[in-house]
């Protein structure tokens, strides 16, 4: 959506700073993204669900038993993994 705003001047500064420091973006992308934080903080913006997928034809590693979770994490991470 293309609107127009009437930004304070310290907030402008604030924003030219924080795109000095991200030279990459564009500053219609860091003011969004600062207005999606801000909205975020309030929970205005909905989380979009986290979904994991497997890899297709994908096996465990022969050995590895998933009966026992806490001997599984003790392989992958060692023994200090609490």
């Amino acid at each position: 959506m293309r609107t127009t705003l009437t930004i304070d001047d310290e907030v402008a500064a604030g924003l030219k700073r924080i795109q000095k420091r991200h030279p990459g973006k564009s500053f219609k992308d860091i003011v969004n993204d600062v207005m999606k934080k801000g909205l975020a903080v309030n929970g205005d913006i909905p989380r979009v669900p986290f979904k994991i997928r497997p890899l297709k034809n994908m096996k465990p590693k022969p050995g590895l038993n998933f009966d026992n979770i806490w001997a599984l994490i003790s392989e992958v991470e060692g023994d200090f993994h609490k």
